[in-house]
């Protein structure tokens, strides 16, 4: 990985946005961190903003140009020519491990427009001599007739929408690519799509539009493992940008190894993650074990440990009567000391509560004091923080 790392290092000496910042190799990952400065979304957005696309002015001239939504900007994703063969390869690997090849036909039911799954997929499967329909999302019955007609082997799309299409009598594909919401880490999704396709190979899947691919689940392994012929991965603590121990939740950062167009170096993707190594899986050894579980925004520290409330929505999936909205509220006790309140709307019982519970002290490490379930709680923050009332 140091090889790669460096190697990517010494092209970017002269880059417009990276002139002055880097150093010309580093001798460790520690140092990695130390050395090269966290990039952020913001600072994207705002040189692809500018005319030419600023710093990130192509280098070659893209042959796509993809746009996805940051704030209230549409924000420009280059690719050049070398940049979707390295990113075909990669899947392509992952596609051999699959036993996925020529004599397969897929159906990709992820979106096309603006969006770039559909054709992520498409393209991929492809360029592995696969036979592909770009469907898009919605017109089940149709979607599944023509599944039917065309004798669809392979299916890629969102899990929930997969459902429906079996359902209306898809064939039961031999692989599924799952995407577009949490799947692996939603226990009852993932129970009703196994027990629809109790053949079947399930792939969960985490990808950003400026980091194209991730991670994938590859056959034997948990979780998904990264590519890391394409990317090094760090996790940091939001808070203060130090890297984390091994197997301890934060921020996930990520650097491009290969890119041409547009190379991203520790940029902070904002999502929640935990990052183990494991024996090598398909030649892969970075593993993201529950995906992606939040965001790292809004962060409050209760009890003396950093909570992020969008974590806490994987808490809740698959939860009978919850709704899905929830909120914290923060007090002190009599004696002092944190009291926590996690309200969950909906006419969730006793049962789901006590699971509820559970998930809660394992996905934060702090127990709650009190969970309640309400009929309603309106939009507003995630977090009420009455210790700030009080004197």
């Amino acid at each position: 990985m140091l090889d790669l790392l460096n190697a990517q290092l010494a092209r970017l000496q002269a880059h417009r946005f990276y002139a002055g910042r880097l150093p010309h190799s580093i001798e460790s990952a520690a140092a990695f961190a130390e050395r090269v400065p966290l990039m952020s979304r913001a600072e994207l957005v705002a040189e692809m903003n500018r005319p030419g696309y600023g710093a990130f002015a192509p280098v070659v001239p893209p042959v796509r140009v993809h746009l996805t939504p940051m704030g209230a900007s549409l924000v420009p994703i280059l690719h050049s020519a070398n940049d979707l063969r390295a990113i075909e390869d990669a899947c392509g690997q992952h596609l051999d491990a699959c036993g996925v090849g020529p004599g397969d036909v897929c159906m990709v039911t992820f979106g096309y427009h603006l969006f770039v799954a559909g054709l992520f997929y498409q393209t991929q499967m492809e360029a592995r001599g696969v036979a592909c329909i770009p469907h898009g999302p919605g017109e089940t019955e149709r979607a599944a007739r023509v599944a039917r007609q065309c004798g669809v082997t392979v299916l890629a799309g969102n899990p929930s929408h997969a459902l429906k299409l079996i359902e209306a009598g898809c064939p039961v594909p031999r692989v599924f690519f799952a995407g577009g919401e949490p799947f692996t880490g939603n226990g009852a999704l993932y129970a009703r799509v196994r027990e629809a396709m109790p053949g079947t190979l399930l792939i969960d899947s985490y990808s950003l539009s400026e980091c194209l691919p991730v991670a994938r689940t590859f056959p034997g392994s948990e979780g998904v493992h990264v590519f890391d012929e394409l990317l090094y991965a760090e996790v940091i603590d939001p808070d203060t940008g130090a890297l984390v121990e091994e197997g301890e939740r934060g921020e996930l950062v990520l650097t491009h190894l290969k890119k041409e167009l547009q190379p991203l170096l520790r940029y902070r993707t904002g999502d929640l993650t935990v990052l183990e190594r494991t024996a090598p899986v398909h030649g892969r050894t970075v593993s993201l074990p529950r995906v992606v579980f939040g965001r790292a925004d809004s962060m409050v520290k209760i009890k003396g440990v950093k909570v992020y409330p969008s974590e806490l929505k994987t808490v809740l999936l698959g939860m009978k009567g919850a709704t899905g909205a929830y909120r914290l509220v923060v007090g002190t006790k009599d004696h002092g000391g944190d009291h926590l309140t996690l309200e969950v709307e909906g006419p969730v019982e006793a049962a789901a509560i006590e699971t509820i519970a559970e998930r809660f002290k394992r996905q934060t490490l702090i127990h709650a004091d009190r969970i309640e379930a309400v009929a309603k709680i309106e939009s507003g923050a995630l977090v009420e923080d009455i210790r700030r009332q009080t004197t």
